[in-house]
């Protein structure tokens, strides 16, 4: 069992823990508790990066792109001059012909403008990002 993991028992944390975690979600240092699934296990073997030729976003968009399952992470970053690409999604699904799929609905949900696709080829590192919160006497 790893840190991150929670014992599987009725009480999993003691009263102190509860406190201090109610008061991270309060501050939003917490945004919620959710299980995380091993996508590969569940047959999502095929995965890519696509690189949106946008720099912005409606909030139609943003929101109907939010809603979709197969994609886990929305970003928008900075383009240059020599990489015009500045709108990413990471997208996830169970076979190519399905991911090709996904790729064409959102080509059309993004106006047909221009993308590259970035198929994942192999995993290095994948975790949750897990800063060391300082003890300042509150943890």
């Amino acid at each position: 069992m790893s840190i991150m993991d929670i014992e599987i028992t009725s009480r999993p944390f003691s009263k102190d823990r509860l406190k201090k975690i109610k008061e991270d979600l309060r501050l939003g240092k917490i945004r919620r508790f959710t299980a995380i699934v091993n996508h590969q296990k569940l047959g999502f073997s095929h995965n890519a990066l696509i690189a949106w030729e946008k720099s912005s976003l409606s909030r139609k968009l943003s929101c109907q792109l939010r809603n979709k399952d197969q994609i886990s992470h929305i970003y928008l970053r900075k383009s240059s001059r020599l990489w015009p690409f500045g709108f990413y999604t990471m997208l996830h699904a169970k076979s190519q012909r399905e991911l090709n799929a996904l790729i064409t609905g959102l080509s059309k949900l993004m106006d047909d403008c221009a993308y590259k696709v970035l198929n994942t080829l192999k995993e290095f590192k994948k975790t949750s990002f897990n800063p060391k919160e300082k003890d300042n006497g509150t943890g």
